[in-house]
């Protein structure tokens, strides 16, 4: 009998030991690297545990990790998510316990920019332009904190009430856009960058700028469409930037 007894806590203390913790020391990107790991190995649950952990507690340990938190990261998540569905369901959790918070006046930028990646991770940036136009009607002061993170989501979704609140001037927008495109052609002669990323600069400058042209017309404000096409074609003859502003809205600045 004590034996049958011994076996049971035994069994006890063993399921207790069950499940991955961190070390005493964590280092954040070896532990995001082995969740990648066990989930090629099929150890979902561990590698479910250090994905929350890395979320939870990376940039505590490095902070330099806040890019890859919210970008590889997340992607490595909801690829173990399609194969195991407790981490989809613990990721959806953890969007909506933190959008909760905002909605409750208990969050700032930070917590906005955890949502934000968190919906986009999940394909739901529609869900980022409804909080984002909670915050305009009832925390006006984080809206305004929280544009520059959201502005490319909002602006994509055409929530054109909201870009009239918040961009100011579309010129003024381009700059920004600009100096971007113009940090990453530094880099060209790195030899780190090779052709992929010239290619990929010089598109996203195309489509930014095209967006921003498409705001400006949205706004009625057709001067500052056509000086953002003239100063994004003196840096880039792309024919995309050429036929960005429809020609009777031209005919309308000429008038």
């Amino acid at each position: 009998m004590k034996y049958f007894y011994l076996l049971v806590i035994l069994a006890f203390l063993l399921s207790c030991e069950r499940g991955w913790k961190p070390p005493e020391n964590p280092e954040p990107k070896l532990i995001l690297n082995e969740a990648k790991n066990d989930y090629k190995e099929k150890r979902y649950e561990d590698a479910l545990a250090k994905h929350v952990w890395f979320h939870d507690h990376a940039l505590e340990y490095q902070s330099s990790m806040s890019g890859v938190r919210l970008s590889f990261a997340l992607g490595s998540w909801k690829r173990l998510g399609e194969s195991y569905p407790p981490a989809l369901k613990t990721l959806k959790r953890i969007r909506d316990n933190k959008t909760d918070l905002l909605a409750q006046e208990k969050g700032n930028r930070n917590l906005f920019h955890d949502v934000m990646a968190l919906n986009r991770t999940l394909g739901d940036d529609n869900k980022t332009v409804d909080l984002f136009r909670k915050l305009d009607k009832d925390q006006e002061d984080l809206a305004k904190q929280c544009w520059i993170v959201a502005k490319h989501v909002i602006i994509k979704a055409k929530a054109y009430d909201l870009v009239r609140n918040y961009i100011g001037n579309p010129v003024r927008e381009f700059g920004a856009v600009k100096e971007m495109y113009d940090r990453n052609r530094a880099n060209y002669r790195n030899k780190n960058f090779g052709e992929k990323f010239k290619v990929y600069n010089e598109n996203n400058f195309v489509e930014e700028t095209i967006q921003l042209i498409d705001v400006a017309i949205a706004l009625d404000d057709i001067k500052a469409a056509k000086e953002i096409q003239e100063k994004a074609l003196k840096i880039l003859n792309d024919y995309r930037l050429t036929n960005a502003i429809p020609v009777e809205k031209e005919k309308n600045v000429s008038a």
